[in-house]
């Protein structure tokens, strides 16, 4: 089966298959789910006709950006997630270098290859830390429900301000309040677009229609 039989939805505008190879690449190392291809889309979500942010989330994942930073806030369920991977998918598929990571995942990985760089080998924690700093599109879900360190503090606030003083793209998805997150980085991310997400959790609506 060719990659484009596999995720056909990233293809949509583009002719041919001579950026079949480009475009793998690209997937592999955005850290973003395969599977997401179909079910984590701008397209597909269900109430962008009811919702005065939506043109701005379309003008972001067009790449037509008011500011480099985009948060989504919400309690669980509201659809952060597949709005922040709909965003990064578009990305993808205009060509540009995207990483995904939930927030402790990326923490865990860091904390691994910093354990192994104190023993000399530098490659994997430089190697996360560059593609953090230098990816097009930074995406870092969950922001908040990590285990909280002064050396975890102190790693996500070397990415967002690095990020915010070379004017990064950066979306953050949050269940919390701007108050609760680190101050100095709600104040990054508060001078970007900020989206609150409402509502009854989708989840939990679909499982009570499975009920009915």
């Amino acid at each position: 089966m060719t990659w484009r039989e596999r995720a056909p939805g990233i293809y949509e505008g583009i002719p041919g298959e001579e950026r079949d190879e480009e475009l793998e690449m690209r997937v592999k190392l955005s850290n973003i789910p395969l599977l997401t291809v179909k079910t984590h889309r701008l397209t597909s979500w269900q109430h962008r006709e009811d919702e005065s942010f939506w043109p701005k989330i379309e003008d972001y994942a067009a790449g037509i950006l008011e500011h480099p930073f985009l948060t989504l806030l919400g309690t669980v369920g509201t659809g952060k997630t597949h709005i922040s991977l709909g965003i990064g998918w578009d990305w993808l598929a205009f060509g540009k270098a995207v990483l995904y990571y939930q927030v402790e995942v990326l923490l865990d990985e860091l904390r691994r290859g910093f354990s192994r760089w104190q023993v000399g080998d530098q490659d994997g924690y430089n190697g996360i830390m560059d593609f953090t700093h230098n990816a097009g599109l930074l995406i870092l879900d969950d922001f908040g429900a990590q285990h909280e360190t002064d050396w975890a503090a102190s790693k996500l606030d070397q990415i967002v301000d690095y990020r915010y003083e070379r004017k990064k793209p950066l979306v953050v998805t949050t269940n919390l309040a701007m108050s609760r997150l680190p101050a100095r980085i709600a104040d990054r991310l508060s001078e970007g677009l900020l989206v609150q997400l409402t509502g009854e959790s989708f989840r939990k609506k679909a499982k009570a229609a499975t009920k009915e």
